[in-house]
């Protein structure tokens, strides 16, 4: 089947919109191969695209919209045959036609033209025109060469293409929020890698690898970072009060999660921390993780509740593989009592007292995640 796909924001992009054009081409081409993607004049064409991967599509950031659509001449009669060629529910109590030109010397105006399709629709059809609330919306786009006429669109995620903005580094717990927030990352146009921090003991990283590829079906590939973190575990649990060890157990990871990213490239780190939703997510426990590092940080989720974070994540396919149990690093530090508001100087005091002359050089094994 054929698509036409209208963009979001690189509309907005004035003089720089053919990079941005150029990334999400290659996202789809990347993504779905086998299809065919050229420019039109109101967004794309894909062309032999799969009709199963229509709710894949629907997550791939940087598209508003898009529905399958029947490219045929410009004159009336060749648009009547492309409306006949489209699908329609079985029962329309009324519809409406909205016609585009983008060739503005088409002998025809839009109005005329709407109302000669419009008259053949109702007639041959024998549907009711109804231009405030339609059952359907049959759009004609008129270029040139050719026109394009659709309906059932269906929405698109929004946002920038992945790896339009530069690379962000995810720490992925294998909860419900990380990969959230990744994904929320990659629709602001950042290329995502992700880093696990797994528990000493724990069995292997495969829900983690899971919620990776996972996200590459959205983004054409993924760098996962295991970090064997059980080293740190023992340290912090020698040394740290328990009430405490949550905090410290998250600034070490930032610590390693910075020298990771700054080795390959990445600019800032993101993480799933929502405000107040846990103990270690309060404002001041947030500055005494967040100040562990130098590097930007960009929680996306930070002003969204769970019900929004787990909605998201049913609609990103996530939600199943996150709630498969798995003893993360964090689960061993949840006190019963967790401290609720760290002062940052008591944090640094404690922080003295761990040896932390060999964290650059923590070990780190790469996975590289595609779903092609």
């Amino acid at each position: 089947m054929d698509l036409i796909a209208h963009l979001d924001e690189i509309f907005l992009k004035k003089n720089n919109q053919l990079f941005f054009y150029r990334q999400l081409i290659n996202n789809l081409e990347s993504l779905f191969p086998g299809i065919v993607v050229n420019r039109t004049e109101s967004g794309l064409i894909l062309k032999n695209f799969k009709k199963e991967e229509l709710d894949r599509l629907m997550n791939v950031p940087g598209l508003a919209n898009f529905a399958p659509v029947v490219v045929s001449g410009t004159s009336i009669e060749e648009i009547k045959q492309a409306v006949d060629q489209l699908s329609f529910p079985t029962q329309v109590d009324g519809f409406k036609i909205k016609t585009e030109r983008s060739f503005k010397s088409y002998p025809l105006t839009s109005m005329e033209v709407s109302a000669l399709i419009g008259g053949y629709v109702a007639k041959k059809y024998h549907w009711s025109v109804s231009l405030e609330k339609p059952k359907i919306c049959i759009h004609i786009n008129i270029g040139k060469d050719e026109a394009l006429v659709y309906n059932n669109i269906l929405n698109g995620s929004g946002g920038l293409p992945t790896g339009s903005t530069g690379k962000v580094l995810c720490l992925i717990s294998g909860g419900i929020d990380s990969p959230v927030a990744a994904f929320q990352m990659m629709k602001r146009g950042a290329e995502i890698g992700l880093i696990h921090f797994q528990s000493q003991g724990a069995e292997s990283p495969q829900k983690i690898i899971d919620l990776g590829k996972t996200l590459s079906r959205y983004q054409p590939n993924i760098n996962l970072y295991i970090v064997p973190f059980g080293v740190w575990q023992r340290e912090i649990i020698k040394n740290i009060p328990a009430d405490y060890r949550m905090i410290l157990n998250r600034r070490l990871m930032f610590k390693i999660a910075e020298f990771v990213a700054i080795r390959n490239g990445y600019r800032a780190l993101t993480t799933g921390d929502s405000l107040g939703q846990v103990a270690s997510q309060t404002l001041e426990n947030l500055e005494a993780v967040y100040e562990a590092v130098k590097m930007l940080k960009l929680p996306p989720l930070i002003g969204m509740n769970k019900k929004e974070i787990t909605d998201l994540a049913s609609k990103i396919k996530t939600l199943a593989i996150s709630q498969i149990p798995y003893e993360d690093c964090c689960s061993l530090f949840v006190a019963r009592h967790p401290q609720t508001r760290a002062k940052l100087e008591h944090v640094l005091t404690m922080e003295k007292s761990l040896d932390l002359s060999a964290l650059d050089k923590t070990e780190v094994i790469t996975y590289y995640i595609s779903t092609t």
